[in-house]
């Protein structure tokens, strides 16, 4: 057995068994050439035979583990924890401070295999679904990240399904970048959300990857990106967010909860 980067000709061994992963298919094949080419993409084998993949997505003081996937043949073998403990040593060797993954709720084996090898909960995150739509909204972009502090209360913020920290630095290079949506009443900041143009896996879909603040607040955020999202022709809009949404909007659909799990290394 032996675990190495993949490489340009594992493609064609590994696709065909990450048609079926999911009820709606896969994503491997629309990101394979891109983690190829940042080269921390792992592959484990035997006898020649390509076993498995998972591929390491590094960032500042942390590795960010995704994309599993075993051959049916050789399941609940230990390849898994394999991967994920290579992974881990390549953070290791970077001096990065923490692992990372998300996993769905429902999905018991693959939670007990982070839970075996150190790994622990963070925090559980929803995904919503939500149509792009012409709406009249007075929240508006943030110039900076002046008096937002308060509506940091998470660790981390979704990044295209890429879990990040969130600190103040994060907080203001984002605000520079257009990234911060903000609702504000009598000149008092109430919500706060970040968007993604795009999402890694699908360029026509929106991403809204942290909210927090008062259910006043929220509402014109949301309606904020369903505006967006209309203007910039996306097929449809994904929330990724910690807390039940408490709203009635139309074609808001709440979907699916998933594990944010965490070790420190």
């Amino acid at each position: 057995m032996k675990i190495r980067h993949a490489k340009k000709t594992d493609k064609n061994q590994i696709l065909p068994f990450c048609k079926n992963t999911f009820r709606w298919g896969d994503y491997i094949d629309r990101v394979w050439d891109k983690w190829l080419a940042e080269k921390n993409l792992l592959v484990i084998e035997e006898k020649d035979k390509t076993l498995g993949i998972c591929n390491a997505a590094i960032s500042p003081n942390q590795v960010w583990i995704e994309g599993i996937r075993i051959h049916p043949d050789s399941r609940r073998k230990g390849y898994a924890s394999k991967l994920v403990v290579a992974a881990e040593n390549i953070a290791r060797k970077k001096k990065l401070g923490f692992s990372r993954m998300i996993i769905a709720d429902n999905n018991k084996r693959s939670l007990k295999m982070a839970r075996s090898l150190g790994y622990v909960l963070e925090d559980k995150w929803w995904l919503y679904n939500m149509p792009p739509k012409k709406q009249h909204t007075t929240a508006k972009l943030a110039k900076s990240a002046k008096n937002l502090e308060h509506l940091i209360q998470s660790d981390t913020y979704s990044e295209s399904w890429n879990w990040l920290p969130l600190t103040k630095t994060t907080l203001s290079k984002l605000a520079r970048a257009g990234r911060i949506i903000t609702y504000s009443k009598n000149k008092k900041i109430l919500a706060m959300g970040i968007w993604n143009k795009s999402s890694r896996l699908d360029d026509d879909m929106m991403q809204l990857g942290y909210i927090y603040g008062s259910k006043d607040g929220i509402k014109p955020i949301l309606q904020f990106l369903q505006n967006k999202g209309f203007e910039e022709k996306s097929n449809r809009i994904q929330l990724l967010i910690q807390h039940k949404i408490n709203l009635t909007m139309r074609g808001l659909d709440r979907r699916m909860l998933f594990c944010l799990m965490k070790k420190e290394l």
